[in-house]
């Protein structure tokens, strides 16, 4: 059981983490100051110092829980499915909502250098989860006969790339589809190409 100061410490933590999301979203990552970041969690600038040693480590673990919250929101949606493609369509409309409801955070951290924030968040644990997770349900569709036998890691990465392009498309898009539209497009292009022929059942 968790002490009172960590308890505390973990609320601070969160508190600092939504108040840099926010102000990044608002005013952008050069703005995006300790001092602002302070004022937007209600604490003083050297208390943010009590917790993170500099803004980038802020941003990093904004950006790391913020990504633990939607993998928890994947797992959800993905139990929800009965089959393999409705499986696939509600994980993939669950993470095109959330990147949707925090687009300008993700929009400007992406833009501070995209090759290296992707290749960051490819090589977390979260990253390795996300495609573990996507690959159970290709496992479960195979043992139900929905998908052919395809290598389910790789199928995962596949598709966990394309969701990638287009969520990046998504939040630099000014009226971008509904999340279910997307959804329901990526769900037919993997779909047909992973349907099991009667040949292959």
């Amino acid at each position: 059981m968790p002490t009172k100061k960590q308890v505390v410490e973990e609320f601070r933590c969160h508190a600092i983490c939504e108040a840099a999301m926010r102000v990044v979203g608002r005013k952008g990552l050069a703005k995006a100051t300790v001092q602002e970041i302070a004022r937007e969690a209600g604490v003083a600038k050297g208390t943010v110092y009590l917790y993170f040693p500099s803004r980038d480590a802020i941003l990093e673990k904004t950006v790391e829980a913020a990504v633990g919250q939607l993998l928890e929101r994947l797992r959800c949606a993905g139990d929800k499915g009965r089959t393999f493609a409705d499986s696939l369509e509600l994980v993939l409309a669950a993470q095109f909502a959330f990147f949707d409801e925090n687009r300008d955070f993700f929009r400007l951290y992406f833009a501070s250098g995209e090759s290296s924030e992707d290749r960051r968040l490819r090589q977390s644990r979260n990253y390795r989860d996300h495609i573990e997770h996507l690959a159970e349900i290709i496992r479960r569709g195979r043992r139900r006969g929905e998908v052919k036998s395809a290598d389910p890691e790789r199928a995962a990465i596949a598709i966990a790339g394309a969701a990638r392009d287009l969520i990046l498309r998504r939040i630099n898009e000014k009226k971008p589809p509904a999340p279910e539209v997307d959804a329901r497009f990526l769900r037919e292009l993997v779909f047909r190409g992973l349907e099991a022929s009667g040949r292959d059942r």
